[in-house]
């Protein structure tokens, strides 16, 4: 099973919005995380055949309706699909930033938008030299590359930003449509999530 990680962003997302191909029932989920990114709900996808309701898509918790859960700005969900899938949200572009509240460790947000957005527009607010750090994640959820907070006064670079992997630049690196990351935060603060342009 690959695990996606599927940020939020703009308006709310209801969750009948948010289509897998080849869902398979019973097996592909929604887990609703919480700032931390601990589980607190599970949603299964299920045929209209195999579940007896009007039309396929994601169940309520108790399995016996059609799920009403929209998501708000800012949170995120782990999407978990039987096979390799693309996944399709439907909704507007955000345009405008979106701040979020975190907590004090892992925090899973990213880019919910059609384009690429660069690294150095995730703004976390109070950001600590050399402790906060963006991890890049997989498409199963393993971080990939890791990238730290720092100052121009700490880093001797032209100014404050992400560092590249080395530490000796302002890190050049896009965040892809639909790519989740993980925000290390020292203390609980916001982060700014910046919207698009189309």
């Amino acid at each position: 099973m690959i695990p996606n990680f599927a940020p939020v962003a703009g308006g709310k997302v209801n969750i009948q919005d948010i289509k897998i191909s080849n869902a398979t029932d019973w097996t592909d989920n929604i887990q609703v995380l919480d700032e931390g990114g601990a589980t607190v709900a599970t949603y299964y996808y299920a045929s209209a055949a195999e579940s007896g309701l009007e039309s396929d898509g994601w169940l309520s918790e108790s399995g016996d309706a059609l799920a009403d859960k929209s998501f708000e700005p800012g949170q995120s969900v782990l999407i978990d699909t039987a096979d390799a899938a693309t996944i399709t949200f439907s909704g507007a572009v955000p345009s405008v930033d979106t701040v979020v509240e975190t907590v004090s460790g892992f925090n899973f947000v990213g880019n919910n938008t059609p384009v690429s957005i660069d690294i150095q527009d995730f703004v976390i607010e109070g950001a600590t030299d050399w402790t906060d750090n963006i991890q890049v994640l997989d498409e199963g959820g393993a971080t990939v590359a890791t990238y730290y907070y720092a100052s121009a006064a700490e880093s001797g670079l032209e100014s404050d930003g992400w560092l590249s992997e080395r530490g000796d630049a302002l890190a050049s690196k896009e965040i892809l449509p639909g790519q989740g990351i993980l925000i290390d935060t020292a203390d609980v603060t916001t982060i700014t999530i910046p919207g698009v342009d189309l």
